[in-house]
């Protein structure tokens, strides 16, 4: 079942953002992983949003999203997303 790695993201500091973003497709790709959304103005239809980036990023399963959060390559670039950002990251499997 497709599982999906949802995440809310203030970027604070661009410059090491930056390199985790320059490195994290081929991190991504090379777990099965699909970058479905990335917006840091997404449209706040109801509710309340605190203008913080969205990214949904797809995995055929559970198990691949896991291997890929875990994994020595993730680990290594997510040090600079730690450094320039905060996040909340949550994994949910899709229905069907």
């Amino acid at each position: 079942m497709t599982a999906y790695v949802v995440a809310r993201v203030a970027i604070h500091d661009r410059e090491p953002y930056g390199r985790y973003a320059a490195g994290f497709m081929p991190v991504l790709r090379q777990y099965g992983g699909r970058l479905l959304v990335s917006n840091e103005e997404p449209e706040v239809m109801e509710g309340d949003w605190d203008g913080r980036k969205l990214v949904v990023l797809a995995f055929d399963d559970v198990g691949a999203a896991r291997a890929w959060a875990a994994s020595p390559e993730y680990r290594k670039i997510a040090e600079d997303r730690v450094a320039g950002s905060d996040a909340i990251v949550v994994l949910t499997e899709g229905i069907g």
